[in-house]
């Protein structure tokens, strides 16, 4: 049906979109990113046509945001978007926004919600990979020279630019953090450093917000073009790009997008949908010293998209092993866990254990608390690859 509508009804629709990003998620929080499947568009009237066209892109929409290509559209063989639809909803817009010809006024909010298994379903069947709700926050630190005046975007600035950037990563369903930039972040930073993406003070001051990836840019206006360079910076690889466009927006969308890219192919992970093909591996973490970080730490592995269950094997007061079963390659589980940042690895560390031996008299769950806290035969002749980290300062 989107192929009989008029040129003009298109427009509208896509217009509408970049005018509402900045309320696609309900609440992006660190490390988390909330309402992933859901999309608002502004739209011009509650027909079928355009609800159909606004389905359609809503699911694009989405496609991108999961699996972390800003290009699976052209790889992806469309499915019928209704069929993708959890539920839609019209609410009246107050004040209606003419669209950017001036032709037509956006009169409807149309809020879509898709259904996350079908979405991530018919990724992994065609193999692409899917990125889930755990997403590292990224720092960003962005210098911008307009004219003679030359100053580093903060987070209580307000900004056309600062705008953009903000609505370009909520769009690609990225949590991000801009610096405050006062005289702690000046003694260890300087725009030349960031302007040149200097990876270890950048790196150095970026702690302080977080221990995600950082993305640095510079922006120049030369009277006539935006001219730009930009630098994302992971835990094991660093890349850098420069582009150049009149149109600020849409350049900010270009950097943000290659940016996302980078992040989703170490984020979005291949899974199996078949039980034999899953992994395990074991998981030593040095630094759990209190019931809050073992619960920390089981909820950021049971939260990753990789992880299919987490359940812990060892418990000796200042550290824990867990059991990992991964629906990803153990390969691409050891990729995110270094570039999230979360632990760190370090070298084995020798721990006296005492074995005690399950109890047939006793209940299994009297049994599961004796494995927790002693640990059992088993599990120190398990051939099963252990990998040691430790836990960061929380």
């Amino acid at each position: 049906m989107f192929q009989l509508l008029n040129l003009k009804t298109k427009t509208l629709i896509f217009v509408a979109l970049f005018f509402v990003s900045l309320f696609v998620f309900k609440q992006v929080i660190a490390g988390t990113a909330t309402g992933l499947y859901d999309v608002e568009i502004l739209v011009v009237d509650e027909s079928a046509s355009v609800r159909s066209a606004a389905f359609k892109q809503g699911l694009d929409e989405v496609f991108v945001r999961i699996s972390g290509d800003g290009n699976i559209m052209d790889k992806l063989k469309r499915p019928t978007a209704a069929n993708y639809v959890k539920q839609y909803s019209y609410t009246p817009v107050e004040t209606p926004t003419v669209d950017l010809h001036g032709d037509e006024l956006l009169t409807h909010r149309l809020k879509i919600q898709y259904n996350r298994s079908l979405v991530e379903k018919y990724l992994q069947q065609n193999g692409f990979p899917v990125w889930g709700d755990h997403r590292p926050e990224v720092v960003v630190w962005l210098v911008v020279r307009d004219g003679e005046n030359e100053y580093v975007l903060k987070q209580n600035d307000l900004s056309l630019l600062k705008t953009a950037v903000d609505e370009a990563f909520v769009r690609r369903g990225i949590p991000m953090n801009w610096p405050l930039y006062d005289n702690k972040d000046k003694k260890i930073l300087s725009i030349v450093d960031i302007r040149g993406g200097f990876n270890d003070p950048v790196t150095l001051a970026s702690k302080r917000y977080s221990r995600g990836p950082v993305v640095t840019g510079s922006l120049i206006w030369n009277g006539e073009l935006w001219q730009s360079s930009w630098s994302l910076m992971l835990q094991q690889s660093n890349s850098h790009w420069s582009l150049v466009d009149e149109d600020y927006t849409l350049l900010i969308n270009k950097a943000v997008d290659q940016a996302a890219d980078a992040l989703g192919l170490v984020f979005a992970i291949h899974g199996s949908a078949s039980k034999q093909q899953w992994v395990t591996v074991q998981l030593n973490i040095q630094g759990v010293s209190s019931i809050k970080k073992y619960s920390h730490i089981e909820r950021y592995l049971t939260g990753l998209n990789a992880v299919e269950s987490a359940k812990p094997l060892r418990i000796d007061g200042q550290s824990v092993v867990f059991e990992v079963t991964l629906r990803s390659s153990k390969d691409d589980f050891l990729s995110l866990i270094k570039n999230d940042a979360e632990l760190r690895q370090v070298e084995p560390q020798e721990v006296a254990v005492q074995l005690v031996p399950e109890d047939k008299s006793l209940p299994d769950s009297q049994n599961q608390v004796t494995r927790l806290n002693t640990g059992r035969q088993s599990d120190l002749l398990n051939p099963v690859a252990i990998y040691h980290y430790r836990l960061h300062q929380q």
